[in-house]
């Protein structure tokens, strides 16, 4: 039996098993009298829908609800109130607001609870895990056989983890991912309009001549003297508080590397600071932080019922919720809003969501490799943001944006860490598992077209060696040289133009949409996806509001 076969098998069992379960407790003897107690036919059972579930009565109504706080549930959000529209944001992580001169994150050396989502281990790739308390922390690491996936789990998503990189894909590769229907030059007034927002410029000179950035000066000098060609990268950052950080009138933050778990002196221009801010400034928006989305439905008028578990900080339910509202957005990020979607179908709550729901899954082309032995100092501290990259689109093996993040050890490693972005054109699909009534990853090992981005990258970094001396270690990847196993850009499972149209409007269900990573056809095109989920997310809610309010 195949990995696909035994997972299928295991996956009908935990329904059937699932199923039993449900039975007996209702007190319904055999499938006749489930059948006579829900009015579902025989012949609907034989098409293999699921016995659906019923959510209680709902407690609150709202015009609309946004799923998930990231780029997508925050541009949805603010979009809607604009146009005075009631709107609650669901989020299922905590709340974090930056104090000067405290200390609200984790920090990244040595960790606690605060970097990780609900685990009592650290969940990063590089390095080991590290025991850590546990608690509603700002990274959360997914588990699937053969991939790892880190997601933002607080209010802001994504951009409370993200190195606040604003990359836009050149317009050749985005064709090959993107359909026709998705123009790029379209998308440049909401590339601009993303840009404005988040207040995005590359690294100032007087900053990047500091011995923070001096890593990013011998990573430039070193794609010079190989023949490689380097890109300086925009940032949402706050270039007045990084200067504020490097002549010591705050404590160093992102000059000593933080990203991953925060940045405590708010260098990093975050969505909780901006499209978040304005929309409860508006009056319009309620938000609901620690409040974890488990199910969703629709009601015998239509109305869409979003089922809820109240947490604490330690993860304990509190409380069981459900609310109501004509007009329901996932932006729980790909992972999240997959998820929902995924049991939402399985469980015969929204049965009518196509078979497309789930698939297209990828990876943004993910991969690192870690240069070492350099004979040029790196610096003690390597400070963020990532102000660099190697545009490495003609390279023969598969083209790349190769950027390089910090590294931050406290101490001169003489090393660089290299990230690259391809495009893999293989594609992953969510399965249910009743069971643990969750959606879990399928990832194909077997004709992963992903090697080809390893390898272009390690053909990149032999060339960095041999120009400049140094190795490419195999401690980020065993004998590999390359750690391939980790995606920190999950994108697609409700992928546009297939589980969506082309404005996110999910198949055989009004009002109901999905505005954020999971429409992305599994990759932006050699470029980090924040820029572009963001810009077609503004895209999309503009036609959604022109036409459906």
């Amino acid at each position: 039996m195949n990995d696909d076969t035994h997972q299928k098998s295991n996956i009908v069992k935990d329904a059937n098993h699932s199923r039993r379960s449900f039975l007996k407790k209702s007190g319904i003897a055999g499938l006749s009298g489930f059948l006579a107690a829900t009015g579902i036919s025989k012949n609907t059972l034989a098409m293999g829908s699921r016995p659906p579930v019923v959510l209680p009565s709902p407690t609150v109504h709202k015009d609309a609800i946004v799923i998930g706080s990231g780029f997508g549930g925050a541009i949805t959000a603010l979009r809607l109130c604009e146009k005075g529209v009631e709107t609650m944001i669901i989020e299922k992580g905590k709340r974090w607001e930056v104090e000067k001169e405290k200390s609200i994150f984790s920090p990244y050396i040595y960790p606690d609870g605060r970097s990780t989502w609900l685990n009592y281990t650290t969940v990063t790739p590089l390095g080991p895990p590290l025991p850590i308390n546990k608690y509603t922390g700002v990274l959360e690491g997914h588990f699937y056989r053969g991939m790892r996936v880190l997601t933002g789990a607080c209010y802001g998503g994504g951009s409370i983890v993200y190195g606040g990189l604003h990359v836009k894909p050149p317009e050749n590769l985005f064709n090959q991912v993107f359909p026709p229907e998705v123009n790029y030059k379209d998308l440049e007034v909401y590339y601009k309009r993303v840009g404005d927002m988040m207040g995005i410029s590359p690294v100032p000179d007087d900053i990047y001549q500091t011995k923070y950035f001096k890593h990013y000066r011998v990573m430039e000098e070193q794609d010079d003297v190989a023949g490689l060609k380097t890109a300086r990268i925009q940032s949402a950052s706050d270039w007045d508080i990084v200067r504020q950080e490097i002549e010591g009138t705050i404590k160093p933050s992102i000059i000593h590397g933080e990203a991953i778990y925060g940045v405590n002196s708010g260098a990093k221009k975050s969505l909780d600071t901006n499209y978040l801010a304005l929309a409860e400034q508006s009056g319009f928006l309620d938000v609901k932080t620690l409040h974890e989305v488990k199910n969703i439905s629709m009601d015998e008028s239509g109305k869409y019922l979003v089922q809820i578990q109240e947490i604490d900080v330690k993860g304990k339910i509190m409380a069981e919720k459900v609310y109501s509202c004509d007009y329901l957005f996932l932006a729980a990020g790909s992972i999240g809003t997959t998820n929902i979607l995924v049991k939402a179908k399985a469980k015969g709550l929204l049965p009518d969501l196509n078979g497309h729901i789930g698939r297209g899954w990828g990876n943004n082309g993910n991969v690192e490799a870690l240069r070492v032995n350099l004979t040029t100092s790196t610096g003690q501290w390597q400070g963020g943001p990532p102000a660099a990259a190697v545009e490495d689109y003609d390279n023969p093996i598969a083209p790349l944006f190769i950027e390089h993040p910090q590294l931050p050890l406290g101490i001169n490693c003489s090393c660089l860490l290299y990230f690259g972005i391809g495009i893999n054109p293989t594609r992953g699909r969510f399965f249910y598992n009743a069971f643990k009534d969750k959606a879990y990853l399928h990832w194909p090992k077997k004709y992963n077209e992903q090697q080809t981005l390893n390898e272009a990258l390690l053909f990149t970094m032999d060339i960095l060696n041999e120009a400049n001396g140094g190795i490419t270690s195999n401690l980020i990847g065993g004998s590999k040289g390359y750690n391939d196993a980790a995606a920190y850009h999950p994108l697609g499972g409700a992928v546009m133009g297939k589980a969506c149209d082309f404005f996110g409007r999910v198949r055989n269900y009004d009002r109901l949409y999905v505005n954020d990573s999971a429409l992305i056809p599994g990759s932006t095109a050699s470029a980090n996806p924040s820029f572009t989920v963001a810009a077609i997310a503004e895209r999309n809610i503009e036609r959604i509001i022109q036409e459906d309010f």
